[in-house]
């Protein structure tokens, strides 16, 4: 069976966000780009679980990006922080494109998430995770470890997490619910 396969332009899905998401656009393109220069679209698998109904399903998801957005040097980061801010990228698109959510503020230190999200009348927390594992099981350890750490929020809120695995070009998406320890 055949995979339905969406689509996004980065630039607007940023654009969209009412923070200032537009600086992740450089980062989630040396990120997203191929061994070819003139690449200006990616194609993601990507996995949702408990987004838009129960359980698990798999789409396809093609970015694409104006050529113009390339960063003509190299960025004056770490390579962590261009993979985890490449991760923010695309989460702004996922989160938009699945579950109709956008980026509302930057979470507090000590929030177990980094982001606060809402679909227009409830806020969630959400944790963004990016990986250059080339490792599929390693994408998975590191969700389950962010869903982990989502679950230990101080306001019980419930949330979501999106971890990418950019050399797998896999990203899974999820909805989880706070869990109150006994």
């Amino acid at each position: 069976m055949a995979v339905p396969r969406d689509e996004a332009r980065l630039e607007d899905i940023l654009a969209a966000q009412p923070i200032g998401a537009a600086m992740f656009l450089p980062f989630t393109l040396l990120r997203l780009r191929g061994a070819g220069q003139e690449d200006t679209a990616a194609v993601l698998a990507v996995t949702l679980r408990d987004v838009g109904g129960a359980g698990e399903t798999h789409r396809s998801l093609r970015l694409s990006w104006d050529n113009d957005s390339i960063l003509a040097q190299s960025p004056a980061v770490q390579e962590r922080t261009i993979t985890e801010w490449a991760a923010c990228g695309v989460a702004c698109a996922v989160v938009s494109r699945y579950a109709g959510l956008r980026m509302r503020t930057v979470a507090a230190d000590g929030d177990r998430f980094d982001y606060w999200v809402d679909d227009g009348d409830q806020e969630y927390g959400l944790e963004v995770s990016g990986t250059m594992s080339s490792d599929g099981e390693d994408v998975e350890a590191r969700h389950r470890a962010k869903v982990r750490q989502l679950r230990e929020n101080p306001y019980g809120v419930d949330g979501y997490v999106v971890v990418v695995g950019f050399a797998v070009r896999h990203v899974i998406f999820s909805f989880n619910r706070f869990e109150e320890e006994a």
